[in-house]
């Protein structure tokens, strides 16, 4: 298993790769005006990676996300439901992230891969 860590700004987003599967772990805040200058490249390499797994993504441990991560982070499970086997993403049951859910939710209807929990 390999695993990589990248912060930025109070934005911790963990990635660990294994034969079959991955995941991305996103914990703190994300309130950075222009995450996408970050993230972006972050999430080309990642796709490369966990070409050949099941991906999920954790948000669970993400205390804040500004209006601006939004897209990003849409960007990477559209990317990974391209480029995976199949794509999990998990949302922590609280007011802010449960209207992130319900988008997600409605967006993953439109993909093959992608599961909303």
């Amino acid at each position: 298993m390999t695993e990589s860590t990248f912060e930025r700004d109070g934005l911790k987003v963990r990635i660990s790769v294994a034969a079959d599967s991955s995941r991305i772990e996103w914990s703190g805040v994300s309130d950075i005006r222009s995450p996408a200058m970050f993230l972006n490249p972050l999430f080309e390499d990642w796709t490369g990676k966990t070409k050949n797994t099941v991906v999920t993504v954790d948000l669970t441990r993400l205390e804040y996300m500004n209006s601006a991560t939004v897209k990003p982070l849409v960007d990477l499970i559209k990317l990974l439901d391209q480029t995976s086997l199949g794509v999990v993403v998990v949302f922590r049951d609280n007011d802010w992230q449960r209207a992130h859910r319900n988008c997600m939710s409605a967006l993953a209807r439109t993909l093959k891969k992608t599961k909303v929990q």
